[in-house]
C-alpha cells in the first residue's frame, strides 16, 4: 500500500497541472512592453518569435535580438511628430517588412480618429512609404473587437479609396476560443486579406467573470494552434509581454513584473517543456516544486513512520 501511495505521489510531482501545446509556426510576435534586450532574448530560444513591436514608431530596445524584426506604428495622431521625423532613418536601417497603422482609433480612450481622420492620416503618412519602400506591408489600423470596429473598418476603407492596405490588423478580447476564430473568418471574410491579430487575450471586459490559469492556458492552446495552422493568419501578437499588464487578466502575463518569462510565456513560444525554467506561475510569484508538493511529503513520512511503528509491534 505504501509503495503504491509513494508511486502516485512521484507521478503527481512529476506530472504538468495542464497539457499546453507546442507548435512550430514562426507567426508569433511579442506587443512588447517588458523590459530590456535581456528580458526579449528569452523568447527568441525555440525561434517562435519573429517579430515585435512597442506601438510607437521606434523601438527603445536598446540592442534587441537581431532574430526579431521591429515592426513600427503609427499610434495616433499624438504620435505623428515622432512618426515623420524617425519612419525614414528607421526603414533605411532594413530588416523591416512592415508598418502598422493607428491603435483602436473607433475607441475614445485609443487614437479615437473617425473613419474620414484615419484616412486623412493614411494618405499623408503611411501611404506614401508604399512608393519609397516597395518591399514594406502596409497593415490596417486595428480596431478593437466591439462590433464598432468592424463598422469603422469598412468606413475607413471607402474614405481611403485607393489607398494601399496589404493586410488587416485588428484586436480582440474575451474568453471563448470559439468566438474568437469565427470573429477572425468573419473579417477575413469581409475584407478579404491576410490577417494580423496584433492583440488578443483571455479577458473579460463586460464584467468579472475572468479566466482562470487553467482558462488561459487552455485558451491560449486552441486559438495560437488554429493561428499557426491557419494560411491566412499573417502574424499574431498575444496581450502579456508586459511588466505591467494594464488591468488585463494576470493569468495572461507571458513575462513577469521582474522580466522572468513564465510558464505561459514558454508555452508562447513553443518550449517543449514549459515551466522547466521558469519555475514562476502566471501571476508573477515564484514557487518551487519543493514548497508546491510539501504537504504531500508530510503524508509519506508519516505514513512510514506509522508502518514502521506496526512492524515494530
Amino acid at each position: 500500500m505504501l509503495t503504491t501511495f509513494l508511486s502516485l505521489v512521484s507521478l503527481c510531482v512529476s506530472s504538468p497541472d495542464i497539457a499546453r501545446d507546442v507548435t512550430n509556426s514562426s507567426k508569433a510576435g511579442l506587443a512588447w512592453g517588458g523590459g530590456d534586450a535581456d528580458s526579449m532574448e528569452q523568447f527568441t530560444a525555440t525561434g517562435k518569435v519573429s517579430w515585435y513591436y512597442t506601438w510607437s514608431p521606434k523601438t527603445y530596445i536598446w540592442q534587441a535580438p537581431d532574430s526579431l524584426e521591429y515592426v513600427p506604428m503609427l499610434w495616433g495622431s499624438n504620435q505623428i511628430d515622432e512618426f515623420t521625423s524617425t519612419i525614414n532613418d528607421t526603414l533605411d536601417a532594413g530588416n523591416i517588412h512592415m508598418v502598422l497603422g493607428m491603435n483602436e482609433p473607433q475607441e475614445d480612450g485609443q487614437s479615437n480618429l473617425s473613419p474620414k481622420e484615419g484616412a486623412d492620416m493614411w494618405r499623408e503618412y503611411i501611404n506614401p512609404l508604399h512608393y519609397y519602400y516597395p518591399g514594406v506591408e502596409l497593415g490596417s489600423p486595428a480596431p478593437s473587437g466591439a462590433p464598432s470596429g468592424k463598422t469603422w473598418l469598412l468606413d475607413f476603407l471607402d474614405e481611403c479609396d485607393g489607398c494601399t492596405v496589404d493586410f488587416i490588423a485588428c484586436h480582440w478580447y474575451d474568453i471563448n476560443a470559439t468566438q474568437f476564430i469565427e470573429y477572425m473568418e468573419d473579417f477575413h471574410d469581409t475584407f478579404n486579406r491576410s490577417i494580423a491579430v496584433t492583440e488578443w487575450s483571455c479577458q473579460n471586459f463586460n464584467n468579472d467573470n475572468q479566466c482562470t490559469e487553467e482558462e488561459v492556458v487552455e485558451f491560449l492552446n486552441t486559438t495560437q494552434s488554429w493561428m499557426d495552422g491557419t494560411e491566412w493568419i499573417k502574424m499574431y501578437a498575444y496581450f502579456g509581454s508586459l511588466t505591467d499588464m494594464q488591468g488585463v487578466n494576470e493569468a495572461n502575463r507571458l513575462i513577469r513584473s521582474d522580466g522572468d518569462i513564465t510558464e505561459l510565456g514558454e508555452q508562447y513560444i513553443g518550449a517543449e517543456d514549459p515551466g522547466a525554467g521558469s519555475g514562476s506561475d502566471n501571476d508573477g510569484t515564484t514557487h518551487s516544486a519543493i514548497s508546491r508538493w510539501l504537504p504531500l511529503f508530510g503524508v509519506v513520512v508519516f505514513f512510514q513512520f506509522v508502518s514502521a511503528f506496526v512492524g515494530l509491534v
